[in-house]
């Protein structure tokens, strides 16, 4: 993706761990790779910290397999020195969770390379780029196989924008916010989107979590 970028890779490239903190030094950009463990390791710890002395900028990649030593940010962050946790978890820098599935990696890629070139003397000015990692989703035109409805109840805040949007952008999916007769939600036709299948014809239903979801 990035040709002419150096990669220092300490497992492969380090010589001498005597000299991590001069690697640090010469860095421009330091990547933790976030894993059950990695806060436990002493030499990653001197990684960490060299990285925090020197004011290097950081991008945070997140195992997400739980059987390749993956957890939840909370639980990794728990793994981290109380004093180092604020400076990595709360300062700002660029996080993505690495997935094993070939499209979701395309997309971690593509937020690495970002963060990676952001930090590079052309483009010190810029807060964004528009970059395209070819065989990513967002260059494909993607459409539904089958005549797809989804299901978004209106007793559920949110879910009937989002599943709009959706059916907005991909062609073959159709929408139902139609309540139930007899539920408390049918009793405000203005809540239902007039003349969509009642949610017994859906394929799909679509739950929105967010903090009204269950009140």
């Amino acid at each position: 993706l990035l040709p002419d970028i150096k990669i220092f890779l300490d497992v492969d490239d380090l010589k001498d761990i005597g000299a991590l903190e001069e690697y640090i030094q010469r860095s421009q950009v330091v990547l933790f790779f976030l894993s059950q463990g990695y806060f436990r390791s002493k030499n990653c710890l001197r990684e960490v910290r060299s990285s925090l002395e020197k004011d290097k900028p950081l991008v945070l990649v997140q195992e997400a397999d739980p059987e390749k030593g993956g957890g939840t940010l909370q639980a990794l962050r728990a793994e981290c020195p109380e004093d180092l946790q604020t400076d990595i978890f709360e300062n700002g820098w660029t996080h993505t969770i690495w997935m094993r599935i070939e499209e979701f990696q395309l997309i971690s890629l593509k937020i690495i390379a970002e963060a990676v070139l952001l930090c590079s003397p052309n483009f010190l000015d810029k807060t964004s780029l528009p970059l395209c990692v070819p065989g990513e989703l967002e260059s494909q035109s993607l459409v539904f196989s089958k005549q797809t409805t989804v299901w978004a109840s209106p007793a559920n805040p949110g879910a009937a924008e989002l599943a709009c949007e959706l059916a907005s952008a991909f062609r073959g999916l159709t929408v139902s916010n139609v309540a139930d007769v007899g539920s408390s939600a049918s009793a405000h036709p203005s809540m239902a989107l007039r003349g969509l299948d009642r949610p017994g014809k859906a394929t799909h239903m679509l739950l929105y979590l967010n903090q009204n979801t269950w009140l």
